[in-house]
């Protein structure tokens, strides 16, 4: 798969027991359906300062691109740009076909940042289910 933001190669690198596609030129990710949830629940946190550590930064493959940003998965359809959080908006953009997100620079921490201090803020369970299933009505 390509990245939709600069064209180069994305590489496949482990987190847990996820996978994600990592652009090692501009270091966006890219999740599949899902993951996000997944990683949420790992609990785990700096993912993406962790995987420059382990994988550092080598250089990828370039190629052109035709403007709007595509889906690396679908390839024909284009991304929208969405808002998805908790506490604090984070930029995503989202294929609306496969329902994969792209993630910029920095956004995955910021989203299990968000996650941490969700799970840290005391309010009634039933006020924490709902604010959680509005941000998932929002994200898809």
């Amino acid at each position: 798969m390509k990245c939709p933001k600069c064209g180069a190669i994305l590489s496949t690198l482990p987190v847990g027991d996820i996978s994600v596609d990592k652009c090692q030129s501009c270091d966006g990710i890219w999740l599949e359906h899902g993951e996000l949830e997944k990683l949420r629940e790992t609990g785990l946190q700096g993912i993406e300062k962790q995987l420059e550590q382990e994988f550092g930064n080598p250089p990828a493959p370039m190629h052109s691109l035709d403007g709007y940003l595509r889906c690396p998965q679908c390839v024909d359809k284009g991304l929208r740009t969405n808002y998805v959080s908790y506490m604090q908006p984070v930029k995503m953009d989202h294929c609306v076909a496969c329902f994969g997100m792209w993630l910029d620079k920095h956004e995955l921490d910021k989203l299990l940042e968000d996650k941490k201090q969700l799970d840290a803020v005391q309010v009634d369970r039933g006020f924490k289910a709902m604010l959680a299933g509005l941000a998932k009505r929002m994200a898809r």
